[in-house]
């Protein structure tokens, strides 16, 4: 058929009835003309009439030939379908409600879920050529990462062949004049070709250029495209314009285009990326050990991951002399940026959310089976008629699979307007990456739109073939009859499947639970309520050297202490949960290294955050900038020190660490003067306790700080009166990421506590659509059976044998699904052993929670039916089926 051929087609499926009429009257005037041949040949008009149709033939059959020569007919059969399948879905308001709501809540929940993975995982970087932007990272070990040093960054920089552009990037923070009030904000240290790297033009202005990062050149700034808008109206004529960061004047050159990096953040919880400026490296960064610098690059045309690995390993090789000794067995590797974007716990958690969620559909959609084979059972005489009438199966069959797909398209759409509002609810709770795009697009559509197709031709075609199948008596007898032994078993069966299903998702759901219940049971060693943290951005311009930032600390406790309501502040590097650095520690006159987690606080931390001391002191007033060194180490720590160096006794003892105040790296000895108890400091609540060294912050004082209150009762009301005080001591300084102690322990469970909620809402759901296809089955059955029991009642049978006559036949069903759901549940159970905490896969209590929720409510399910069989009056269920 040539396309001309088709278009006709099409066009006389438009214009049906005027070709139909104009067919009506040519016939009518062929007709016309036989009965005049037929008069003059010497007929009465009556027998005229009767022999010209005689000889014209059948007139229907003519129309329907003429009918299929001029259009696709298929498509008026399909049009037709689709409005018989209406009225008969409009007929029955309450089947076509819980059919499309099961619909919409197994379609709508794997499309959210789809755009979640598909937004995080399986699209590409909103960047060109994303597949050749890579991050390089140091390796400690097979299994560690690291960061770099400035030395390793610039000979990498300097002797690769690999990448077009490799930058290295690193927190910043900075205050900023607004509208005369200081405001704090987060942004990052690059390189100059760090915009190369990922491909991306300003909206206005311009990138940077090489000269910029060189030490001693003007100091320039790129915004965000959401921070021009916020905070600066969004003005045009910004660009060229000076602003002060840290009350250093930088010259604003451009602003990034709105999108993914508006979003950029360092950790889960940090404000997003604001600006961008650039690492002009001194003399006194470039000798310093410290990892400190992310490198992110993009390859070259044609070079290979391996390539460039192996290229870094070489460079690494070659500056090799100039490494520390107990760093030489440390490597270099390069990771696609989108790999280290989502972490394997991450990837993991979603795809077990999106397993969880499609057997939800599977759930679904055999629900709906069900439901349209008890309905088949009632239409089973209209479509023996019709099969008795002439029509084919094939026909009878294509009109039930077109009333599926309606029902499907029902529930499709609903399901994708509740995929927006679960979207929409859903992504600011996230832990997703920055360049993830999580919406309903066309990608997402399509796959709401397959999903559809493919849950229509599941739910419609069991029962399309059940019904067109066999002949029209055979039809007509078995319709009289009522349900048959088969169509019971395939309802059973296919419910024994749901609660199966139901089994794994509950296993697996009680499993994540109580792997979240021990998480958040962890000690974390500090106080958790009545605290609230907050950053502190000591300016430079007004502190400049270690000796006046440590002289400012105490200044600014003790007016925050003055505050009414305040019992106890400090300053720290960091506060619990939000991590800390990692320095060697060394004895005297032993290489032995041990890698410890380094934190400065002041005297006041212990009381502010509730720690116990566990021997000797904490820090005092003496322990300030210039006084002799001292360390407090953790009870982890401790005990590796008597462990590792045979130490009887820690207290007094002097330790080699690095000093790591304003200046040149050095190290120092420090006398161990007190011991603690175990902190957590870092946000991974699963990882083994760190072993942790504590320094006066004043003798290793730094400019980003935190300041710890605690209020019993008053700790979020506080703030305002906080604030104040802060603006008395330093009115340059803006206080951001005001949090609580709960919150940021609360943040320490993200992606961890989200896939369990969603695993877990996905089990009730299920279990309660199994118990729907259980009550269903049951409740059909006894209808079918109603003739059956009333015999029984007549013959003797007492309600009580009736009703455990049905829960037992229901529970054979439940018990068949159950026993088959534990050893799916038990099969499965290693995909999520990384995600559990203190909890075996093969717990035992799961499963036998499982099979006691999907078997109480198999009972539940099964009480109403088995009531209702019970009250079954005899003499009216032998007369209703006579």
């Amino acid at each position: 058929m040539n396309a001309r051929s088709t278009l006709q087609r099409l066009v006389a499926l438009v214009r049906a009835r005027r070709l139909d009429r104009d067919l009506d009257d040519e016939i009518a005037a062929h007709l016309e003309m036989a009965e005049r041949d037929l008069v003059a040949q010497g007929l009465s008009p009556d027998a005229a009439r009767r022999e010209a149709r005689r000889q014209f033939g059948g007139l229907p059959s003519m129309r329907e030939a003429h009918r299929d020569d001029r259009s696709a007919r298929w498509i008026e059969h399909l049009v037709h379908d689709a409005r018989h399948g209406l009225a008969a879905l409009w007929r029955e308001p309450l089947f076509t409600a819980v059919a499309v709501g099961v619909l919409a809540v197994g379609i709508g929940a794997n499309t959210a879920m789809f755009s979640l993975v598909d937004g995080v995982l399986l699209k590409p970087l909103p960047f060109p050529a994303p597949d050749r932007i890579v991050r390089v990272w140091e390796t400690p070990s097979t299994t560690a990462s690291n960061s770099t040093t400035t030395a390793t960054f610039l000979e990498l920089k300097r002797q690769s062949r690999s990448f077009d552009a490799l930058s290295a990037e690193s927190l910043s923070t900075a205050t900023v004049d607004v509208q005369g009030e200081p405001v704090r904000l987060t942004g990052r240290f690059v390189s100059a070709d760090h915009f190369a790297v990922f491909g991306v033009t300003p909206v206005v202005g311009r990138t940077f250029r090489p000269e910029e990062d060189a030490d001693g050149a003007e100091p320039v700034v790129i915004l965000s495209h959401a921070a021009w808008i916020t905070h600066f109206g969004g003005a045009p004529g910004l660009i060229g314009e000076m602003v002060r960061l840290d009350g250093l004047p930088h010259r604003v050159i451009g602003v990034l285009p709105a999108g993914a990096f508006d979003k950029d953040r360092a950790r889960p919880l940090d404000e997003p990326a604001a600006f961008w400026r650039l690492n002009a490296f001194t003399e006194t960064e470039i000798r310093q050990s410290a990892h400190w610098l992310n490198p992110v690059g993009r390859l070259k045309p044609g070079v290979t991951l391996e390539q460039a690995r192996a290229d870094v390993t070489a460079i690494r090789g070659r500056i090799a002399a100039d490494i520390p000794a107990w760093k030489q067995h440390w490597g270099v590797t390069v990771e696609p940026f989108g790999q280290i974007l989502v972490g394997d716990r991450l990837r993991q958690a979603l795809y077990i959310a999106l397993g969880a969620v499609v057997l939800v559909l599977l759930i679904a959609a055999a629900n709906i089976t069900n439901l349209l084979l008890t309905r088949a059972s009632a239409r089973r005489k209209e479509i023996a008629v019709r099969a008795a009438l002439g029509a084919s199966r094939a026909r009878i069959a294509a009109q039930l699979l077109t009333e599926s797909l309606l029902l499907g398209l029902l529930g499709g759409t609903a399901g994708v307007a509740l995929a927006a509002l679960l979207v929409r609810a859903a992504v600011p709770f996230l832990p997703a990456p920055f360049t993830a795009d999580i919406t309903l697009d066309a990608r997402v559509l399509a796959f709401a739109v397959a999903v559809t197709l493919a849950v229509s031709a599941l739910v419609g075609t069991l029962p399309a073939l059940r019904l067109a199948h066999g002949p029209a008596t055979a039809a007509l007898q078995a319709a009289s009859r009522g349900s048959t032994g088969a169509h019971d078993r395939t309802r059973r069966s296919i419910v024994a499947a749901e609660v199966a299903l139901s089994v794994v998702l509950l296993a697996g759901g009680f499993l994540l639970f109580t792997s979240l219940a021990r998480l958040q049971r962890v000690d974390v060693g500090t106080r958790l309520d009545d605290v609230v943290t907050m950053s502190v951005d000591v300016p430079r311009y007004r502190y400049p050297d270690g000796a006046a930032i440590a002289a400012f600390y105490p200044a600014l406790v003790a007016r925050v202490q003055a505050v009414p309501g305040v019992v106890a502040a400090s300053m720290s590097g960091d506060v619990p949960l939000e991590g800390t650095g990692g320095e060697n520690l060394q004895m005297p006159g032993r290489s032995d290294r041990l890698l410890v987690r380094f934190k400065r606080i002041d005297a006041h931390y212990l009381d502010a955050l509730g720690m116990r001391l566990a021997a000797g002191r904490g820090f005092a007033a003496t322990d300030r900038h210039g006084a002799p060194h001292v360390v407090v180490v953790n009870e982890a720590l401790a005990a590796r020190l008597r462990q590792r160096f045979g130490l009887t006794e820690v207290l007094g003892q002097a330790v080699d660490l690095p000093w790591l105040g304003f200046g040149p790296d050095r190290r120092v000895l420090m006398t161990v003067v007190g011991v603690v108890a175990n902190e957590r400091v870092r946000n991974d609540l699963r990882a083994p306790l760190d072993d942790v060294a504590y320094v006066p912050i004043e003798q290793h004082p730094r400019l980003q700080v935190k300041l710890s209150v605690f209020a019993p009762g008053r700790a979020a009301a506080i703030v305002p009166s906080v604030r104040e005080a802060v603006r008395q001591v330093e009115p340059a300084i803006a206080l951001a990421d005001v949090r609580t102690m709960r919150q940021i322990w609360s943040g320490s469970l993200s992606g961890l506590r989200e896939p369990v909620w969603l695993v877990g809402a996905f089990a009730v759901v299920s279990a309660l659509l199994a118990a729907l296809g259980l009550y269903g089955v049951v409740s059909h059955t006894v209808a079918q059976r109603r003739r059956e029991i009333g015999i029984r009642v007549a013959l003797g049978a007492t309600s009580q044998s009736v009703v455990s006559d049905v829960v037992r036949h229901t529970a054979t069903v439940a018990g068949l699904g159950v026993g088959a759901g534990l050893a799916a549940a038990a099969a499965l159970s290693r995909i999520m052993t990384n995600l559990l905490f203190e909890v075996s896969a093969l717990e035992p209590r799961a499963y036998v929670f499982a099979g006691l929720v999907m078997t109480c409510l198999a009972v539940a399910a099964a009480v109403g039916p088995a009531r209702r069989a019970a009250r079954v009056d005899p003499v009216t269920a032998l007369r209703a089926e006579g």
